[in-house]
């Protein structure tokens, strides 16, 4: 049961289902990440974090192919074994937070929304503290790592740096980027407020981050450049 709950939490992430089923769609093929990248118009990154977690699950497996000009071998991925076995129906996630998203919006209390995504934020950092017992404040560098860090995990491949008193984030993927174009101003509060909370407690007992959006995915910029400011 674990394994399947592992499996399925794997297979949860929409588009890494979408690249999934691809692939067993056609079980003797083997894919690059270039090819995935530009099937499903994901960022080659991205689309190598999809690969690679399905790799890590045992669900795909990998080779290496020699290029003819003595270069870099490309990576091959292609299904394993463990797909004959695997029943995963279609999990509408999307569909879900589509309704959830509509649902907040009509609302029309962006400062309710806010807070408890903050709050959430909060809840988030506080599972990174317990991880790390003797991190309960974190410095200016240690920030910098565990924001990569998570940033890393959830998808956001982020780009972080102090331009003196101001922490910068970049981050280069949105992970609601398909609910952002319906919500973009309900989904950009939501990420931020998300963050804010998150940020907050890692920085420790009063200090109060506000953050500030230079651009913006959802408004057609190639990131998200954020920046935030201690109180």
């Amino acid at each position: 049961m674990d394994q399947q709950n592992r499996l399925t939490a794997v297979l949860a992430d929409g588009t890494r289902y979408r690249i999934y089923r691809s692939i067993v769609e056609r079980p003797g093929a083997a894919v690059t990440v270039a090819e995935v990248a530009a099937a499903f118009e994901l960022h080659p990154n991205v689309a190598r974090m999809h690969l690679n977690k399905l790799e890590q699950a045992g669900l795909l497996l990998t080779s290496l192919r020699k290029g003819g000009s003595g270069g870099r071998p490309a990576r091959l991925y292609r299904l394993s074994d463990k797909v004959s076995s695997l029943i995963m129906p279609p999990r509408r996630y999307d569909l879900l937070s589509d309704l959830a998203l509509k649902a907040l919006a009509e609302t029309g209390d962006l400062d309710r929304v806010a807070a408890v995504c903050r709050e959430s934020g909060t809840a988030a950092a506080q599972v990174y503290v317990s991880a790390h017992p003797d991190c309960d404040r974190l410095g200016r560098d240690e920030l910098v790592a565990a924001i990569l860090e998570v940033g890393d995990e959830v998808g956001m491949l982020p780009e972080v740096s102090w331009e003196q008193a101001t922490l910068a984030v970049d981050v280069r993927n949105c992970v609601f980027k398909e609910l952002s174009s319906a919500q973009p101003e309900l989904v950009c509060v939501m990420h931020r407020a998300f963050l804010e909370g998150f940020i907050e407690r890692l920085a420790g007992a009063g200090s109060d981050a506000a953050i500030t959006a230079a651009s913006a995915i959802s408004r057609g910029d190639d990131r998200c450049r954020l920046r935030i400011l201690f109180g």
